[in-house]
């Protein structure tokens, strides 16, 4: 996927002996095909962080290179055990929100850090509530959907267009990814819709579809269901996922 565009897996040990030293490298989980970007909300929030930093200094450089997780290269195994993670000469980090404190602090050009405690509160159970749904350690939706009122009622309650103000912060870069494979999952596997009454929650999903950052680094709507989707799914059903052209749900409901 060289410098983020291009769906292309890369050799490692390539892109880690380039010679440019500035240059990061973030690995990040591919999709079915092996190269293009797979469905990880973890692996997206970086990507994204990444490249709202460049936006706002073009000297930033990076590169992301999409790792097989049923097969991954050996020189990959060497340096790192889980994905997301980002390379920057000999700095390893694999933890989102190290990687984050490491951005802010390497590259100060857009700070993504944000202490508001009430906003990390809100949506801090909502990623939770989805993943015990989508695996059947529960039937009952109504958890889940309280967690996302919870969400639309705190964004209606401050008036802002992000979660910690009017500019963009990492807790964006995290919540965004994760109500996306809500929105998709849930809908496709479970039938559950986001209420199309949460106003102030699909304007904040729509403030994240108005980004290009956002819409470069989101996977597909089928690698998002492939990520969550039962063992007990037909072949049939598997194959025609894979196969299809790619589709992203980036559109919003008519709100009031």
């Amino acid at each position: 996927m060289g410098d983020e565009s291009d769906e292309e897996q890369f050799d490692p040990r390539t892109l880690l002996n380039d010679g440019d030293d500035q240059k990061l490298h973030l690995f990040i989980k591919a999709g079915r095909d092996g190269r293009s970007k797979g469905a990880c909300p973890f692996c997206h929030d970086v990507f994204l962080k990444l490249l709202i930093k460049r936006e706002a200094d073009n000297e930033f450089s990076f590169d992301v290179i999409t790792i097989n997780c049923a097969n991954p290269p050996k020189e990959f195994k060497e340096i790192s055990k889980k994905l997301p993670t980002l390379v920057h000469g000999d700095i390893v980090l694999n933890d989102v929100d190290d990687i984050e404190d490491y951005l802010d602090s390497s590259f100060s050009n857009f700070k993504l850090s944000n202490r508001d405690p009430e906003a990390f509160k809100v949506q801090s159970n909502v990623f939770t509530r989805f993943t015990y749904l989508i695996k059947d350690v529960t039937n009952n939706p109504q958890p889940l959907l309280d967690e996302l009122e919870k969400i639309d009622a705190f964004l209606q309650r401050r008036g802002t267009k992000f979660m910690c103000g009017n500019e963009i912060t990492g807790l964006d870069c995290s919540l965004w990814p994760k109500l996306q494979h809500i929105r998709v999952a849930a809908d496709y596997i479970l039938r559950l819709a986001i209420p199309a009454e949460f106003n102030a929650l699909w304007r904040y999903l729509n403030s994240a579809y108005e980004l290009d950052a956002f819409v470069k680094s989101c996977p597909s709507d089928q690698e998002i269901v492939l990520h969550w989707i039962r063992r007990e799914t037909s072949p049939k059903e598997y194959l025609q996922l894979t196969k299809e052209e790619p589709r992203y749900s980036l559109d919003i409901p008519q709100l009031d």
